[in-house]
């Protein structure tokens, strides 16, 4: 069952929006940030059960890409293949999924999630898997790795 009107009133409310609240933090209960651009902020998860997993979150509240004008939606797809380079640097995985959900969280996103040689290419992808959460010194190396891929990444 969907959300109700009332509980979608709620999530796709922007006084109410946790992405809008805390995307620009230098580290939130989800990730931690990594570059931002006008258009975006791009975040290193803290779950890597699938190295080099990242979200591009769209700075503006907005729920759908079909919202967007044509200019907001060539730079946000811009910062998207950015991140999804910089984490191919960073991470050399064999594979990047882009994913534009938002069904649980409707602030515009998308997830820049790695597939590396030790995953199942005929396995749905979970962004929910693991969860693997680094320690501080991992975390920071692999934001700082990601961190310097995306300055090259231009």
């Amino acid at each position: 069952m969907w959300w109700t009107d009332e509980e979608w009133a709620e999530l796709v409310d922007p006084e109410l929006c946790g992405m809008c609240a805390d995307a620009h933090l230098p580290e939130n209960e989800h990730s931690i940030l990594v570059a931002s651009t006008e258009m975006t902020h791009i975040r290193l998860v803290r779950n890597q059960a699938h190295p080099g997993y990242t979200v591009v979150i769209l700075r503006e509240h907005v729920t759908d890409l079909g919202l967007l004008d044509a200019g907001q939606l060539s730079e946000f797809w811009r910062d998207v293949q950015r991140a999804g380079r910089a984490v191919g640097t960073a991470f050399d995985p064999r594979k990047i999924n882009y994913l534009v959900m938002g069904h649980r969280a409707p602030h515009l996103h998308c997830h820049v999630f790695p597939q590396h040689l030790g995953d199942d290419p005929l396995e749905n992808v979970d962004i929910a898997d693991g969860p693997v959460y680094l320690d501080e010194v991992e975390v920071d190396a692999s934001a700082s790795a990601l961190r310097k891929a995306w300055q090259t990444s231009a």
